[in-house]
């Protein structure tokens, strides 16, 4: 295996916001150069490198090293990453409309696009982050970066809102809940919610749920290995097995067929944290 990634949970003020933190090592087997296509999950990644090796991101001439404090924005397609030794990080996995609650910041700002996180939020993230990467137990590093967000926590005052409510929806309804019925759900207008999706988060609901759903299918598929399409359709609401098939490939580029044939090509992480218990915000 050429990934290894393990998953710790928030401290539990932040699980509104924050997904999970993630310690993972690449590239674990020192290959010449991993190519790896890195499926879209719905969420917002920020990697801090914990050495000077890091992996490469795609730029518009080529290829080039990440930032030391990557922000890897939500994609809704895959996109490659090589690591040409082994590169070892501390992540956290922020919900899209968690990076607005916690920094102000949009998710959308980030769509389909990384960033260096330290130019947008400067030096106590970078004086957090240094903590993150001299400290060598976990546990530290997962206490450091509960302190670091509760304060940003504090400052923003965030409330829950109908956007933050409609995407826990989305995401927590295993392809069931259906767009037309989120406004009677959550009590506003599908075209307000519309124009918050795509301004917070960068993208419209109905994208959002199609990649919540995905994610649905690439869980069947990691715990059972190969399963029958006709029961990942029901299972996972679509229509049938062939607009199962439609959808998976427009998302992810292949059918189904390839993509479990070709598996190793991809870095789908979408599991849920359960690893180490979240504690109140201190």
């Amino acid at each position: 295996m050429s990934v290894s990634i393990i998953e710790y949970k928030p401290a539990v003020t932040l699980q509104r916001y924050v997904e999970f933190y993630w310690e993972g090592q690449f590239n674990t087997i020192h290959q010449p150069q991993l190519k790896l296509q890195v499926a879209p999950n719905g969420f917002v990644e920020l990697i801090i490198h914990l050495s000077d090796l890091h992996c490469e991101l795609p730029v518009s001439n080529g290829w080039s090293q990440s930032p030391d404090y990557t922000i890897i924005g939500l994609y809704t397609r895959p996109y490659e990453v090589h690591f040409n030794q082994l590169v070892t990080t501390f992540g956290i996995r922020f919900k899209p409309e968690g990076i607005y609650n916690l920094f102000g910041i949009p998710a959308s700002v980030f769509s389909e696009n990384y960033e260096d996180m330290e130019l947008i939020l400067g030096k106590e993230f970078r004086e957090y982050c240094e903590q993150v990467r001299v400290s060598t137990d976990i546990n530290q590093k997962v206490i450091l970066s509960n302190q670091y967000l509760c304060k940003q926590l504090e400052r923003n005052h965030p409330e829950s809102t109908y956007l933050n409510r409609a995407a826990e929806l989305i995401r927590n309804t295993n392809g069931v809940e259906k767009i037309d019925e989120l406004p009677n759900r959550i009590y506003i207008s599908l075209r307000q919610l519309q124009r918050e999706f795509k301004q917070k988060i960068g993208v419209t609901p109905k994208q959002y749920y199609r990649i919540a759903r995905l994610n649905d299918v690439n869980r069947m598929l990691e715990k059972n290995g190969h399963i029958e399409f006709t029961k990942i359709a029901h299972d996972c609401g679509y229509a049938d097995q062939a607009h199962f098939i439609r959808d998976f490939k427009s998302i992810m580029g292949v059918n189904p067929t390839l993509f479990i044939k070709e598996r190793h090509q991809y870095l789908v992480n979408i599991q849920r944290a359960d690893s180490v218990e979240g504690k109140e915000c201190a």
